[in-house]
């Protein structure tokens, strides 16, 4: 088990209270954007489906953060032409464009 994986276990645990729900939308947030920058590893995406599919709240926040970077992305192709180089580049990169 790697570092990484350790650390989303021990990090994932404490989004959550002892009856599943999600308590801890702020750390959970941190967790989605890893996900969908596509740096999680294979277990900690097996454990972060099993999560999404069964909680509706957690479900919530990652559509919603997904949405949200899709709508971002969607705006820098549109408007390419009117942002300064090295501010689309700096938010291409934070929305992995």
């Amino acid at each position: 088990m790697s570092d990484f994986t350790d650390w989303f276990k021990d990090t994932f645990k404490v989004c959550y209270c002892e009856q599943g729900n999600l308590v801890d939308k702020d750390r959970f947030s941190e967790i989605v954007q890893l996900v969908l920058d596509n740096e999680a590893d294979e277990e900690s995406m097996a454990i972060f489906q099993k999560k999404i599919s069964s909680c509706v709240k957690s479900n919530f926040t990652f559509e919603n953060e997904k949405c949200m970077r899709d709508e971002i992305q969607k705006k820098l192709a549109t408007h390419r032409k009117e942002i300064p180089n090295d501010l689309a580049q700096a938010i291409r990169k934070s929305v992995n464009l």
